[in-house]
């Protein structure tokens, strides 16, 4: 191997040692820094409330709450004051004579009832916040599920590195060792030094992209976490054991339960209960409104006697003959808004029995991974164990292979906790309850 190829390795082995994997963000220097080293607990508190996504599902239920507010001030009380100056010239006059007429007074309105349709809107308001609490639910589900799976993807990317930096390690002892004999004792052909350096170049090629994948999912993190630029350098191993003594259920015991609490299927009930009752106000949009004005007048010329200074009415106005037949359009929009709205609901109910059934399988697999993956790690420890102990008596130089098989093995074992854990959160989510990871102990 040339000298300048040594020489670039070694900078490029303290480079990647040196490289800083935390920056500050200049955006977000109000808000504390992230705890070093992160936590995935810390790291799932932190992210629940700092992300566009819950922000976009909050100002949704904020929405839908207002508008209920707004529905609920149709039956509240409208009060004005009315000025009017005015100069009028009296019919019982012969002269046009214009006098002082003016009048200023107080009005309050306030309607008594429509005959059920303003219930109706609210149902459809209260029905749509529901719709929107449960989405921000599912949103906010899917966040935290992605917190944990990038925060994972960290972690097996440190692990790829370190086993790519062993096989790495040992590949290129061996093409420096070959090319030095074959240079001192002409013990190797051109063509074996020449086939061992590809193979420590696929290598290093492999590390490198192991090394910036490392970054890469930092960077991703720290958007999950709503801290662009904040890259953690060191992350702890979660404790994952809540998972890991669960056994899994059936499908027949566990697929009612999630139909009844998931907050998908919950969100899609809302609007069918919204869709509803806006049926109901389409119905009733030529029903009747009773309701009463109080007036409160002052007038500059006093002195007729029709003129009261104090007036309640109570106005019925019910609706006779609308020649565009704007009630029957409603009402067909509104029953086809239901249809669809219903079919949507069930769509999304055998998506999630699906779900559930992927959900099980993938769960009965990883079981089996799981073992396969510790008994490979075990056989991989005792490789290693007799690679040392035959190299310090020199009889094999395999070392360095066993103990890239063991962090490889490792790297294993890890992936499968990690899916594991994702699998079981995945189903608690379906079943409305909270993160494991977060409950108290």
């Amino acid at each position: 191997m040339k000298l300048a190829d040594r020489k670039l390795l070694r900078s490029i082995g303290i480079a990647a040692l040196l490289w800083p994997l935390s920056v500050s963000s200049q955006s977000d220097s109000a808000k504390p820094p992230l705890p070093e080293p992160l936590r995935l607990t810390d790291a799932l508190r932190l992210g629940a409330t700092a992300h566009p996504e819950i922000m976009m599902a909050e100002s949704g239920v904020n929405a839908a709450k207002i508008n209920l507010g707004k529905v609920d001030s149709s039956y509240g009380f409208d009060a004005f004051v009315e000025l009017q100056p005015r100069l009028s010239s009296r019919a019982a006059s012969d002269d046009v004579n214009f006098n002082d007429d003016s009048r200023y007074g107080l009005v309050v309105k306030k309607r008594l009832t429509d005959f059920g349709r303003t219930e109706s809107r609210k149902e459809a308001a209260r029905s749509d916040v529901a719709a929107n609490e449960a989405h921000f639910v599912t949103r906010r589900d899917r966040h935290m599920l992605n917190i944990m799976r990038s925060f994972f993807a960290v972690i097996l990317a440190d692990h790829a590195y370190q086993a790519l930096n062993e096989r790495l390690a040992i590949d290129y002892f061996r093409y420096t060792r070959m090319a030095e004999r074959r240079d001192r004792f002409e013990q190797y052909s051109d063509l074996e030094v020449a086939e061992q350096e590809a193979a420590y170049r696929k290598v290093y090629v492999a590390r490198h992209r192991a090394d910036l994948e490392r970054r890469q999912r930092r960077h991703a993190l720290a958007l999950r976490l709503g801290r662009p630029g904040e890259l953690s350098s060191e992350l702890l191993m979660p404790d994952l054991s809540a998972y890991q003594v669960r056994e899994i259920p059936e499908y027949n015991d566990v697929v009612e339960q999630v139909i009844v609490n998931s907050s998908i299927l919950n969100t899609h009930r809302a609007s069918v209960a919204s869709a509803q009752a806006k049926v109901e106000v389409a119905e009733k949009l030529n029903s009747p409104v009773l309701s009463a004005d109080f007036e409160a007048r002052e007038y500059h010329d006093s002195s007729f006697s029709s003129r009261d200074r104090y007036r309640l009415n109570l106005k019925f106005m019910m609706p006779l003959f609308n020649g565009t037949r704007t009630r029957d359009s409603e009402v067909a929009l509104a029953e086809n808004a239901l249809v669809q709205e219903q079919a949507e609901l069930l769509a999304a109910e055998y998506l999630v029995r699906e779900d559930v059934m992927t959900l099980i399988s993938n769960l009965l697999v990883n079981r089996a991974a799981a073992v396969a993956a510790e008994a490979d790690e075990t056989y991989r420890g005792y490789y290693q164990d007799r690679s040392r102990a035959m190299y310090e008596m020199e009889m094999r130089s395999d070392l360095g292979d066993a103990q890239a098989a063991a962090a490889e093995a490792l790297l294993e074992v890890t992936r499968v906790d990690f899916e594991q854990a994702l699998l079981w959160a995945q189903m608690d989510a379906l079943l409305a309850r909270p993160i494991a990871l977060l409950e108290e102990k």
